[in-house]
């Protein structure tokens, strides 16, 4: 259980981009010590956690759903990991993992 709970806190994650403006096309965002950019780390994390969670097929069929913002398609989530990082850290969107319930984004926390 608290497995699960740990793997929907990551996927509360993907939702912290979506409150915020969709990000502008670029590169991603900062490059951290290991010469992989944060932005990829954080979206490598985010579907880490959907496989965790056994949710990743239905994501990428109907998208997640966002607290107070709606469901996303996982292109559009996968995109705000790679621009905006901080979006899917502590204190940003919340995401509504079935059979969970609502899940805070916290799985691209600096470590």
């Amino acid at each position: 259980m608290n497995r699960k709970l740990v793997a929907a806190a990551a996927a509360s994650c993907l939702t912290l981009g979506l409150g915020a403006s969709a990000a502008a096309a670029g590169p991603p965002a900062g490059v951290p010590g290991k010469g992989v950019p944060a932005g990829i780390q954080c979206q490598q994390a985010g579907i880490s956690t959907l496989q965790t969670l056994e949710i990743l097929d239905d994501v990428a069929r109907d998208g997640i759903e966002v607290v107070d913002v709606g469901t996303l398609q996982l292109p559009t989530v996968l995109e705000l990991h790679r621009q905006s990082p901080e979006l899917f850290q502590t204190g940003g969107v919340t995401v509504v993992v079935p059979g969970i319930g609502d899940v805070a984004a916290t799985w691209c926390d600096p470590a």
